[in-house]
């Protein structure tokens, strides 16, 4: 009994098993080639390392995790530390679209003999949590085939990754440190799934010239891209929209997001814009891809009273690093222009367009008062005195007001199932209590004029 288990830990080695596909003497004669990868290539990596061996019946897949590097499984005797016993890898949950997601090992080896590809061959995949980093090694006993291997699996998982012509949000963790200095948790960049849906053409109310704008200087640029770089005309393009809060830029943005269906849509806000270098090498690999740089002047704000200028500084680098050929735009939003620092502003090529929102005009209040009680019983609404009352009010504003008129309209009610009918009423309640208290204040609250 003793004999068998011995035995069977004997077989139960990595090493030992790479000896039965590849050869315990041919293994040694295997060149090793590696790439060190950011963490969000890590599902793409390995779907692109399964396209590879898809169809090859005699490969052979191992799920563990090993110490030890590649290069020293192949050619080392283990240390006395070492433990090559092939024990079960770790599986982490992936994110792989809006709603779905996956576990993938975070060690795995694949094994390939002679007799099903040219050259016996070792890959192994490998994503380090607390790096935050994804290895893939290649071994393989002709060098060229090696290195054509590792460039043929990553050129896969870029052209078909899953990222691809969706809408995404980039997050940014910063490290930790302990009171030594050691690193105790390491900065992330995450990349996830944007569960906010895009904006169609019916629920956008723009006027005819702002429409104009975005087509021409968005929408436009990618469409024809290939019919404007034949004619010298270079793909990447900046915009700013700028204007007070809720003057509908964010949702300007996302009705972009639902006309560029084939381009890769990148929203960033937040702390995450410091980390700059690092979304523009996601979005070349990516592109064509749209940048959707969000309140922009809270880490671009003017020199003089910037707190992150190696941000700014890596922001104005990028803008003029990107060249004729790449397909990568940058729509920027800001509530503040005058905070923003001007070498960005004012410099055509980085940006080249700056468009104002601004409270909607009377035509657009109605438009859009209108479709907000498109579902609702509001026959009896006298739209003119709304678009009246509410001048200077801002679309944030008209949303929350239309909300708080059918809450209102909602305390007439005895039965849960009941549909409440708007009055006029009800919006002129509403009205009179969004602008209460107003005392101390310089007449502007939730984006309305107290003075209307």
């Amino acid at each position: 009994m003793t004999l068998l288990k011995s035995l069977f830990a004997f077989s139960n080695r990595i090493d030992f098993k790479i000896d039965d596909v590849i050869g315990s003497s041919e293994k040694k004669q295997l060149i090793v080639h590696s790439v060190e990868l950011p963490a969000y290539r890590f599902v793409d990596l390995h779907n692109a390392v399964r396209t590879y061996f898809d169809g090859r019946p005699r490969v052979e897949q191992v799920e563990t995790q090993q110490q030890e590097t590649l290069n020293q499984l192949l050619q080392d005797a283990p240390p006395q530390w070492a433990d090559r016993s092939i024990r079960r890898a770790t599986k982490v949950p992936w994110q792989t679209g809006r709603q779905e997601e996956a576990y993938f090992p975070v060690d795995c080896f694949w094994l390939c003999p002679a007799d099903t590809l040219p050259e016996r061959l070792v890959l192994r995949l490998t994503f380090e949590e607390f790096s935050q980093k994804v290895k893939l090694d290649v071994a393989c006993g002709d060098t060229v085939a090696g290195k054509s291997t590792l460039e043929e699996i990553t050129e896969h998982s870029r052209v078909h990754s899953i990222y691809r012509n969706d809408v995404l949000q980039l997050s940014y963790e910063a490290g930790k440190k302990d009171e030594y200095g050691d690193i105790e948790k390491p900065e992330r960049f995450q990349v996830m799934f944007s569960l906010t849906e895009p904006v169609r053409d019916q629920d956008i109310v723009l006027t005819e010239e702002h429409l104009s704008v975005l087509k021409r200087n968005v929408i436009d640029l990618h469409e024809r891209r290939e019919i404007l770089a034949a004619n010298g005309v270079p793909s990447r393009r900046g915009i700013l929209l700028h204007g007070p809060p809720g003057t509908g830029k964010t949702f300007a943005c996302r009705y972009l997001c639902h006309k560029l269906e084939d381009v890769t849509r990148i929203f960033v806000t937040g702390s995450s814009l410091m980390n700059v270098s690092a979304i523009f090498s996601f979005a070349r690999l990516l592109q064509p891809t749209v940048l959707f740089l969000e309140d922009v002047d809270l880490i671009f704000a003017s020199r003089e009273i910037n707190l992150y200028s190696t941000a700014l500084g890596d922001l104005l680098d990028q803008l003029d690093g990107l060249r004729s050929h790449e397909n990568i735009s940058v729509v920027l939003t800001t509530n503040a222009i005058d905070r923003l620092e001007a070498a960005i502003k004012d410099r055509p090529g980085r940006i080249s367009q700056c468009v104002f929102m601004g409270a909607p005009a009377p035509e657009q209040r109605r438009l859009f008062i209108q479709h907000q009680l498109a579902t609702h019983d509001a026959d009896s609404v006298d739209l003119d005195l709304l678009v009246n009352k509410t001048e200077g009010a801002t679309q944030a504003f008209l949303k929350e007001w239309v909300h708080r008129a059918i809450q209102i309209a909602c305390e007439r009610l005895d039965e849960p199932m009941q549909k409440a009918k708007v009055q006029d009423s009800d919006f002129l309640t509403a009205l009179k209590e969004m602008r209460r208290f107003l005392d101390g204040s310089d007449g502007r609250i939730i984006g309305f004029v107290a003075g209307n």
